[in-house]
């Protein structure tokens, strides 16, 4: 006989195989009752036929024995409520903590999970679902509107007190000294010093014409009177503002006057040096702690995230989302190098494992639990259909086996009755 072939993985098809499997048992089953009865009816034709009748009448007794105890596991026989029938029904919240217990011992030890977890490539695994072109783009773009939420609610006092001192941390890393030096060194290589020295002795000139009632008056008081009766101050006076003022216009109108190149070594000089000078430094360093402890400084770090939160928004919100783009950029070269870094992927690996086993192992019992909890809550006809419906095929084949096997050994036995 020419049994069904193995079924499908589905519910459905487990039915329709069992159904099969059942017909397949019972019509070997009422073969045998057939072929009895025929071989008794034809019993005195031929001694062979006495052969036939032994086989089918083992056979059926073997049959029918394997098909009550069949169907006692699932149900009552012929609907009589025997003892020790229908025990699947019968004994179903104990079936469902039993079976939980069993995969609690044998299948949930940190030392089972272990050795499973340690032959399957998680990392890898991981890393190529990520790396889909599909599964990227949908990271992408769940980050993307994630972010603006989470640096929303992220968002307070807390959040500005950290990018405040974060970013007053790195300002006062940075050294004053060679920033200085390169400010000054360019201010001093940017003056145009003979503009400068022209305008400052215009400046003189002109100071010095405004004064001369006062400078007249400075050497009236320190001249003597008799020096004043013959009017010699004032000679001294005029002759002391004219050569002043002659000096002074010299310089002022001569671009080549050594007072206007000794004026600028004399600047330049000054300026090198103030780069280089502690006080300064400290003055620079002062004024920094000033605009940080400035309450501008906070306002600005406020105004900050608040606007990098309507960027990001209105950037995710976008088709042409910049964000999004970039993370799709990010992810997607992520999972190409990880793939080639096998030290990462053994350090993921080492980790995905540990973390899974010892979280297994830690919730077996409540595993095993679950298992109890759901066959206790399936009502009895779902437990008995469920778990005929996944090991019945099987039974089908014990009730195939016992109508064959019986109808053999009865069959032994009766050439031991023929030949002694």
């Amino acid at each position: 006989m020419e049994l069904p072939a193995a079924s499908a993985t589905s519910p459905d098809a487990k039915s329709r195989d069992l159904r099969r499997m059942k017909l397949a048992a019972t019509g070997l089953l009422i073969g045998m009752v057939v072929l009895f009865l025929v071989a008794r009816r034809y019993e005195d034709v031929h001694p062979a036929i006495g052969f036939l009748r032994a086989f089918a009448e083992a056979g059926m007794a073997g049959g029918i024995a394997d098909w009550f105890a069949v169907t006692a596991l699932f149900r009552h026989p012929i609907g009589l409520p025997l003892p020790h029938t229908a025990i699947i029904p019968r004994n179903k919240d104990r079936i469902g903590r039993n079976l939980g217990a069993f995969f609690e011992a044998n299948f949930m030890s940190k030392e089972v999970v272990s050795a499973k977890l340690a032959d399957i490539d998680l990392a890898g695994s991981f890393i190529r679902w990520i790396g889909r072109p599909a599964q990227t783009a949908q990271i992408a773009d769940y980050l993307a509107e994630l972010a603006p939420d989470l640096l929303a609610k992220a968002g307070g006092e807390d959040l500005e007190n950290l990018a405040r001192e974060t970013l007053a941390e790195r300002i006062r890393g940075v050294d004053l000294a060679p920033i200085a030096s390169s400010v000054l060194t360019q201010i001093a290589k940017g003056i145009d010093y003979d503009k400068i020295i022209t305008r400052l002795f215009e400046e003189q000139v002109q100071l010095l014409h405004l004064n001369k009632d006062v400078i007249r008056q400075r050497v009236r008081e320190g001249t003597g009177w008799i020096w004043q009766r013959v009017s010699l101050d004032e000679k001294i006076s005029d002759s002391l503002i004219r050569v002043m003022d002659e000096a002074l216009a010299e310089v002022r109108d001569m671009p080549d006057h050594p007072w206007r190149g000794r004026f600028t070594e004399v600047a330049h000089g000054w300026i090198m040096a103030l780069a280089e000078s502690p006080a300064f430094l400290t003055q620079w360093e002062k004024l920094r702690e000033e605009m940080l402890a400035h309450p501008a400084f906070s306002g600005c770090i406020s105004n900050l995230l608040a606007e990098l939160t309507q960027m990001l928004r209105a950037d995710t919100q976008s088709p042409d989302s910049l964000v999004r783009a970039r993370l799709h950029v990010i992810i997607s070269q992520w999972a190409r190098d990880a793939l080639q870094d096998q030290a990462l992927q053994a350090r993921l690996n080492e980790r995905a494992r540990y973390t899974l086993a010892t979280t297994i192992a830690a919730q077996r019992h409540e595993l095993a639990q679950l298992i109890a909890d759901t066959v206790r809550r399936w009502d009895t006809a779902t437990v008995t259909r469920k778990i005929e419906v996944e090991v019945g095929r099987d039974l089908q084949f014990v009730r195939i086996n016992g109508t064959l096997i019986g109808g053999l050994v009865g069959l032994a036995l009766h050439a031991l009755k023929v030949f002694p």
